[in-house]
């Protein structure tokens, strides 16, 4: 469970064993046990006890922008794994063991969105069955690519830049947009936007507690400021977390006009405190939605860390193999 700070007069204080939100004449109270995270989503206050408490227990504090990016954290100084995983990594980048998970990695996202491109067909009688299928051919071409990373990089993402393609041309047919676009204000494209920028968060905090270091990647190259690494794992899940909370939100027709606001200063289209909310708990729901994942039913969030915990183990004992989390609708 998580606390939501997502107003600006929220504070967060500690009474015993429970931390305290406090938003004008409201309080919540959330016993400890059941916080495994605290995000805070607008500026709010906090007191030395309160953070001192979560970090005892293990619990991180991610600070979002606006656009729901994760602009820093508070992690307990106790991180997974050791240095010898982060020597591993890097080495892996040299060897074809980095060029190994990578095409594992972009096949599951392929295939990830393909599946739910047949979920959604299924569901809306519409047909995307051909295209699904397609993409699922696809990955036959990543299959046979051999050799070192740098050797197949660019082959990697021309593959999975045309999935993504005919992935967002068919859901352009069930959501009001034009395609995906990062840059776009679109009220699809914004929602995407801060979907991912929470699932990145996750993904980050998968990679700290796996010993990897979020800053060294193998498709996604090692660039100033960039968490290459967070940016790898992340991809598969996309559209099981993200992508599947935002067409739920539209198809049940609520998102609003109370979801979004301008911001005076920049003049563009943001999410509103309401649009926060929902989008937020959406992907959460989702995240704590629970699956068959080798036998037993285990929430994607768990499912995210042990991909994480699968990477490092490979890395580290050649004899073991890594299998990318595939999701069959």
């Amino acid at each position: 469970m998580q606390i939501i700070l997502n107003d600006y007069s929220s504070f967060l204080g500690k009474k015993g064993n429970r931390f305290v939100v406090k938003n004008g004449d409201k309080k919540e109270e959330f016993a400890v046990g059941n916080i495994d995270q605290i995000l805070v989503a607008a500026s709010s206050g906090f007191s030395t006890a309160a953070v001192k408490m979560a970090l005892k227990n293990e619990i991180d504090i991610v600070f979002l922008s606006g656009w729901g990016r994760p602009i820093g954290r508070i992690f307990p100084c106790k991180l997974g794994g050791t240095t010898l995983t982060r020597k591993k990594q890097l080495e892996a980048y040299y060897l074809e063991k980095g060029a190994g998970v990578s095409k594992k990695l972009v096949k599951a996202k392929i295939l990830n969105q393909a599946y739910f491109l047949k979920s959604l067909g299924k569901s809306r009688k519409k047909d995307f069955t051909e295209v699904a299928q397609a993409n699922i051919e696809s990955t036959k071409q990543i299959d046979i690519l051999g050799g070192k990373i740098e050797n197949i990089r660019d082959k990697l993402f021309g593959i999975e830049g045309l999935a993504a393609s005919r992935y967002f041309t068919c859901l352009t047919k069930i959501l009001p947009f034009k395609g995906r676009d990062k840059d776009s204000k679109d009220s699809v494209n914004i929602l995407l936007n801060y979907g991912y920028g929470i699932l990145y968060g996750e993904t980050e905090k998968a990679c700290i507690l796996a010993g990897l270091d979020p800053y060294f990647g193998f498709l996604h190259t090692d660039r100033y400021n960039k968490p290459s690494m967070v940016l790898d794992l992340i991809e598969g899940f996309r559209p099981i977390i993200v992508d599947r909370a935002i067409v739920t939100l539209f198809v049940q027709k609520q998102v609003g006009k109370d979801f979004f606001e301008e911001d005076k200063e920049i003049g563009e289209k943001i999410l509103s405190k309401q649009g926060r909310e929902k989008i937020i708990a959406a992907v959460m729901e989702r995240l704590y939605t629970k699956v068959n994942f080798k036998g037993k039913q285990t929430s994607f969030q768990d499912i995210m860390l042990s991909q994480a915990r699968g990477v490092a183990n490979y890395l580290l004992d050649s004899n073991k193999e890594f299998e990318s989390f595939v999701y069959k609708w």
